[in-house]
């Protein structure tokens, strides 16, 4: 145990820097973009989980999706997310969706 002038002090410097603190990481948070909602999800790639033929299962940022194809695409596939209809995504393959993009800006 500290002298007592010193344990006021030593417990007003805690409280001033537990202060601190909490004034630091409110504004830190503050300024973090919140990530939700259907903007978040267009033109994110993910994995399918479960083959599409034509409908099946895709993890898009780190959630399980149902989604829908065009094309059958085997589990495993890297896809992109074009559209989306309620709780299903429309997903094209990642390499599809990269070219036609370039294909769009070229022209």
């Amino acid at each position: 145990m500290l002298p007592s002038p010193w344990n006021v002090i030593g417990g007003l410097a805690s409280g001033a820097l537990g202060v601190v603190e909490v004034v630091y990481w409110q504004r830190r948070m503050r300024r973090a973009k919140v990530q939700t909602g259907v903007e978040n999800l267009l033109g994110a790639t993910g994995d399918v989980t479960e083959e599409l033929a034509p409908t099946g299962n895709v993890r898009v940022l780190g959630e399980l999706w149902q989604a829908r194809s065009s094309s059958e695409l085997p589990r495993g596939s890297r896809v992109r997310v074009v559209a989306v209809h309620g709780l299903t995504l429309e997903v094209v393959p990642a390499e599809d969706a990269a070219t036609s993009a370039t294909s769009d800006s070229a022209v």
